[in-house]
């Protein structure tokens, strides 16, 4: 039996405003009201965690009491440890700090703005600030990025498998393979002028 306090007892599903306990129906229904979360807009922000909590509320305001609130267990997956929840604000602001002193990213070339990207987000995962819907709320922020970079990413064309196995990889410092699916789904996405620079 689970001691998680997010769950609801005896299982392991996430306590949610919508009453649901079949694991199924939660996720068809979260993804739903977080894709129209999507429609409205995301909150944009200093990149750093009130931006990144801003960001998780949004998306999941309707479907947990706890949407953009720092997570109050341990998380881990796979055997991978994320970070202790006692340096999750240290950890994010590290993270501020290295995209405040890159900015302005518009000169810099797709490959090495690919790469320090895929640093960035290495890290936010990482830190892991929530409980569940991390990974969404990472794309958001990415999408964000790309954009004051004078790039847009088309999320789409991240390819699942691969990031997810990047995700993996950059939990053991390995950063490369999360910058070249940065790279690929930028290259592939709608031209820009911006975009065009190599």
């Amino acid at each position: 039996m689970s001691d998680d306090p997010y769950v609801y007892s005896g299982t392991f599903v996430l306590r949610n405003k919508l009453g649901l306990t079949d694991p199924k129906r939660l996720q068809t229904g979260e993804r739903r009201m977080v894709s129209q979360r999507i429609d409205e807009g995301i909150p944009s922000g200093a990149f750093d965690l009130d931006h990144l909590r801003a960001i998780h509320r949004h998306l999941f305001q309707d479907v947990y009491d706890w949407a953009g609130e720092i997570r109050v267990t341990e998380l881990s997956k796979g055997g991978h440890q994320f970070m202790f929840r006692a340096y999750i604000e240290r950890g994010m602001a590290d993270v501020t700090r290295r995209i405040v002193a890159a900015q302005p990213y518009e000169d810099w070339s797709l490959p090495t703005f690919a790469a320090e990207a895929g640093h960035i987000l290495g890290d936010v995962n990482y830190i892991h600030p929530f409980r569940e819907g991390n990974g969404r709320t990472q794309l958001q922020f990415l999408k964000q990025l790309c954009h004051v970079a004078g790039r847009e990413l088309n999320l789409r064309q991240i390819d699942r498998g691969e990031w997810l196995a990047a995700s993996r990889a950059a939990h053991d410092a390995d950063y490369d393979p999360m910058g070249r699916a940065i790279r690929v789904a930028l290259e592939r996405s709608p031209s820009s002028p911006s975009n065009l620079r190599t």
